[in-house]
C-alpha cells in the first residue's frame, strides 16, 4: 500500500515538475565549450582565431545583493 502510493506521489510529482524544466532547445548554451581558465581562454582564442566571450558580474549569480 505505502509503496503504491509513493509510486503515485512520485508519478505526480513528475507532472508537476515537468512543465519547468528546460527544453532541450533552452540548453544550447551547455554545449558551449566554457573556459574558467583566462590564459588557457586566450591562448585558444589566439590559435583558432576566433573572439572572446566574457561574463563578468559582481554580486549573487541570481541577482540578490
Amino acid at each position: 500500500m505505502i509503496a503504491l502510493l509513493l509510486s503515485i506521489a512520485v508519478a505526480d510529482l513528475d507532472a508537476k515538475i515537468a512543465p519547468i524544466l528546460p527544453k532541450p532547445e533552452e540548453q544550447k548554451w551547455l554545449s558551449i565549450p566554457w573556459r574558467t581558465d583566462l590564459n588557457q581562454a586566450r591562448m585558444d582564442s589566439a590559435n583558432s582565431g576566433k573572439p572572446m566571450f566574457f561574463w563578468i558580474m559582481n554580486g549573487n549569480p541570481l541577482g540578490c545583493t
